[in-house]
């Protein structure tokens, strides 16, 4: 599709909208187009070379797309809000399991206000969650693109792999797949 031809070029797409969201935290348009494409980026994935590198199938304990998803969601705890948020936008599902909202002065959210006196946007899981109840949407997909990165280093090494220019922070001695990554990081 135009010049996205492969699971590298999506996985740049996903990079662009993610630093075009952290310019403008507060946008649910820029965080709905990233949590798109940090999800359709495992179709891309398996569609492009997974499907028949079998070595890196194995490795990963797979066998097919589904199974591959399935890992995505053991490796990777947040992908499953990604999952629900672009699922939630492609098929106008309001009952996600969560509640969204945007934060736009003090005393509107849990944190106040965001960075630089910024507004945010911010998933209420709910009080059954605890601790965990409030995310902000940029923690969400920080690091589901991070979790990407890694699974490209790890599995798909490149020396032209996209970088963000927002904080991610670097990858350490084993990514979060559990494996060595085989490119410098």
């Amino acid at each position: 599709m135009f010049e996205i031809k492969t699971s590298q070029d999506f996985y740049a797409m996903l990079v662009a909208n993610y630093d075009d969201y952290m310019e403008s935290p507060d946008s649910g348009r820029l965080a709905l187009n990233c949590a798109i494409t940090a999800y359709h980026l495992h179709e891309w994935v398996w569609g492009d070379w997974l499907k028949t590198d079998y070595a890196v199938q194995k490795a990963l304990g797979i066998r097919d797309r589904d199974s591959f998803l399935a890992w995505i969601d053991r490796a990777c705890r947040w992908f499953r809000a990604v999952q629900d948020l672009a699922n939630g936008t492609k098929h106008f599902a309001r009952d996600s399991g969560f509640e969204t909202s945007r934060v736009t002065g003090y005393d509107t959210g849990p944190y106040g206000i965001g960075p630089y006196g910024r507004g945010y946007l911010l998933i209420d899981y709910g009080e059954g969650a605890g601790e965990h109840q409030f995310q902000p949407a940029a923690h969400l997909l920080e690091v589901v693109v991070r979790f990407w990165r890694d699974f490209f280093r790890a599995d798909r090494p490149s020396p032209d792999l996209s970088e963000s220019k927002h904080h991610l922070a670097p990858l350490t001695e084993t990514s979060v797949t559990g494996r060595r990554a085989s490119a410098a990081s």
